[in-house]
């Protein structure tokens, strides 16, 4: 099974959310560059980095990981977890 990289869940949630990266930047207070390295997988956040993040998405770290595993890859038939669309939703 393949997931996505961290940046491909940061940015799949971000959309998901309906907010732009400029929204993202301001309420995780990181710089421009910060969030194209990590969207584009040229860089992985540090971990206080991806708790901001988190908490401006408004998910949890079990939230982003699980995200990670759940998006069905191009061509895949699995199935996604469907509560992640909604703004704000946790699971466990």
């Amino acid at each position: 099974m393949e997931q996505l990289t961290i940046g491909e869940a940061v940015r799949g949630l971000r959309q998901r959310h309906h907010m732009t990266q400029e929204d993202l930047i301001e309420r995780a207070d990181l710089s421009r560059s910060q969030l194209y390295y990590i969207e584009s997988g040229k860089r992985n956040p540090s971990l206080p980095t991806t708790y901001a993040i988190c908490d401006a998405l408004g998910v949890t770290l079990y939230d982003l990981v699980s995200y990670m595993y759940s998006v069905p890859q191009e061509g895949s038939g699995t199935p996604s977890i469907s509560s992640m669309g909604a703004p704000g939703a946790t699971i466990g």
